[in-house]
C-alpha cells in the first residue's frame, strides 16, 4: 500500500513538473497586475523563458523583450523574472532588471537601462525645439510600484557628455548626474550640483505625467560661453549670483 502511494506522490508530482515546464509564457502575463501606462504586445515561449516582440511604457517602445523565471522563487509563491530587452541593432530603450512581486506590489531591483536623452527630452513640452544627445543611464537599485507612482525609489540617473541642439547651434553641458528617490509616491530627481552648468535642481513627476521642478543655475568658469547671452532672459540674479530656475 505504501508502495502505491510512492508510486501516486512521484506521479502527480513528476505531471506538476511537467504542466509547468510547458506552462505558456501567456498565461502568466494575464496573471500579473501591470500598471496602466504599460502594455506588452506577442508574448511567446513557456514561462521559463519568455520572449516579448515589443513592450510599450507610456509612448516609449521597448524592443526584444527577453525574461527568465526564477524556479525557486515560484516555489516560495513570489514569482521573480529577470529581463533583458534592447540592443544595438534595434531602436529604443537598452538594459537589464528584475522583476519581484509580480503578485502583489511589483518591485524593480537591479536596474541598468540605457535610453537615448532626446527621448526624454521630447516629453518635456520645452517652449523651444530643443534636441538632446548621447545616453542617459539609469540604475535602479530598488523601485517600489506605488500610487500614484512610487512607493519607495533607490537610483541614480547619469547624462555624460551631455549636450543640446537648439536654433541651429549645439551646446555641451559636461556630465550631469541625479540622485533618484520617491516622496510621497512621487518621483524625485536631485540633480548634483557638481556640474559644468552650475546647476542645482529638484524635478518632480507627479501623477498623469505632470513635471514640474525649481533649483538654481550659478554661472561659473566651466558655464557655456554659448549661453550667457541667454542669462538675461531668466531674470536678474540674486545677491548669490543664482538665477532662480522653476517649471
Amino acid at each position: 500500500m505504501k508502495n502505491k502511494f510512492a508510486y501516486i506522490a512521484i506521479f502527480f508530482t513528476a505531471y506538476s513538473v511537467f504542466v509547468l515546464a510547458l506552462m505558456p509564457a501567456s498565461w502568466l502575463m494575464a496573471q500579473i497586475k501591470l500598471p496602466k501606462n504599460i502594455t506588452i504586445a506577442a508574448v511567446e515561449g513557456t514561462i521559463w523563458r519568455a520572449r516579448v516582440k515589443q513592450a510599450m511604457v507610456d509612448d516609449v517602445v521597448i524592443n526584444q523583450v527577453q525574461s527568465s523565471l526564477s524556479f525557486m522563487s515560484l516555489l516560495m509563491l513570489d514569482p521573480k523574472l529577470d529581463i533583458s530587452f534592447g540592443g544595438a541593432l534595434v531602436n529604443g530603450p537598452e538594459g537589464q532588471l528584475t522583476i519581484s512581486g509580480l503578485l502583489s506590489d511589483m518591485v524593480i531591483k537591479d536596474a541598468q537601462i540605457d535610453l537615448a536623452a532626446n527621448t526624454v527630452t521630447a516629453r518635456l513640452n520645452l517652449p523651444i525645439n530643443v534636441i538632446a544627445h548621447e545616453q542617459l543611464a539609469l540604475t535602479i537599485d530598488r523601485f517600489m510600484i506605488g500610487t500614484p507612482i512610487c512607493l519607495e525609489l533607490q537610483g541614480n540617473l547619469q547624462w555624460r557628455n551631455a549636450g543640446i541642439t537648439a536654433f541651429d547651434e549645439k551646446v555641451e553641458f559636461g556630465t550631469l548626474k541625479a540622485k533618484l528617490t520617491c516622496d510621497k509616491g512621487e518621483l524625485v530627481a536631485d540633480i548634483d550640483p557638481e556640474n559644468d552648468l552650475g546647476l542645482s535642481y529638484r524635478a518632480q513627476l507627479k501623477q498623469g505625467g505632470r513635471f514640474s521642478g525649481s533649483g538654481y543655475l550659478s554661472p561659473g568658469a566651466k558655464f557655456p560661453e554659448q549661453l550667457r547671452s541667454a542669462l538675461s532672459f531668466l531674470g536678474k540674479p540674486d545677491n548669490q549670483g543664482r538665477y532662480r530656475l522653476k517649471i
